[in-house]
């Protein structure tokens, strides 16, 4: 009987299939740093030691990887650290001394950006203005992932199910397995119903793949898709560098720039913690630019 990987283990015990990809990318590179081989299926985790460990997070702080990037780099391979002790292949002691290892303290300027409405409105017009099924279904895709503050996973998700038209609202379901019912603004609506009529109101995915031709399937389109769409379609616009997290973050920018308190935007984002939602508020962006544009000299 083949012995089980404990990185596999550790990956299978996350709820998302988003969480799975990037911490299998976070172990495979822990685990070239500290062994010289390239995947976790390749090393042998009887050898594991903490200091080990302690190399991986040095050579992360000499690369100036940000506190956050490392301390979800030592996260991950506690994770596996603990399946290795489970299935045996490291002592308790050793395990205890990997558990051990500090966080890194400290933390970095978030990265991305507040759209503006008018480069909203802009890439919006331009997907809406081309011909085709994939314009349409990409003005969509952008169209709710801004209005409802999407992760690019629970866009790529939805079913035609969590639209309800009626109420004008989308129930979404996020990390953790959780619920939440976001409202949508006719904006969003227009589009997305133009949008569904093309594609039909069968059930399946809300939004699926389509072929050159205009061939359209039943697939679902995937989070990488999501991507894609999005960077494709603002640099056609014209609009300066963005990130599909960032019309996530003009979501809860906006919310927060309406009035809305930062508990109600943390609930509508999905977030299980209120610091992550502080990360969100790109507010203070504008308010220090303005200060500092107004200093005499």
């Amino acid at each position: 009987m083949a012995k089980k990987n404990p990185a596999e283990l550790y990956l299978l015990s996350l709820e998302s299939q988003q969480s799975r990809i990037s911490m299998r990318s976070y172990l495979n590179r822990a685990i070239q740093i500290i062994s010289g081989e390239d995947s976790v299926n390749k090393f042998d985790w009887s050898s594991l030691t903490y200091e080990m460990v302690y190399n991986l997070k040095d050579t992360l702080s000499k690369e100036k990887k940000a506190p956050d990037t490392i301390n979800a780099y030592l996260s991950c391979f506690k994770g596996a650290a603990k399946e290795a002790w489970r299935l045996k292949y490291i002592n308790i002691e050793t395990y205890q001394h990997i558990q051990d290892v500090k966080r890194v303290k400290g933390s970095r300027n978030p990265k991305g950006r507040a759209l503006s409405i008018k480069e909203l409105n802009i890439i919006l017009d331009h997907c809406m203005s081309q011909d085709g099924l994939i314009a349409m279904r990409d003005a969509a895709v952008i169209a709710l992932t801004y209005g409802a503050g999407l992760r690019r996973s629970e866009a790529a998700n939805l079913p035609m199910s969590a639209y309800n038209r009626k109420y004008k609202e989308i129930t979404v379901l996020g990390k953790g397995n959780k619920e939440r019912i976001n409202a949508l603004n006719d904006r969003v609506i227009d589009i997305v119903d133009c949008w569904l009529d093309e594609r039909g109101r069968e059930p399946g995915p809300l939004f699926v793949r389509i072929y050159k031709g205009n061939r359209m399937t039943h697939d679902q389109i995937t989070g990488q898709t999501v991507y894609d769409i999005i960077i494709k379609r603002y640099k056609e616009a014209g609009l300066i560098r963005m990130t599909p997290h960032d019309l996530r973050k003009t979501y809860a920018t906006n919310l927060l720039e309406n009035g809305e308190d930062i508990f109600t935007v943390q609930e509508l984002m999905g977030h299980a913690s209120l610091d992550t939602t502080k990360i969100y508020d790109k507010r203070g962006d504008k308010k220090t630019k303005k200060a500092s544009k107004a200093l005499p000299l």
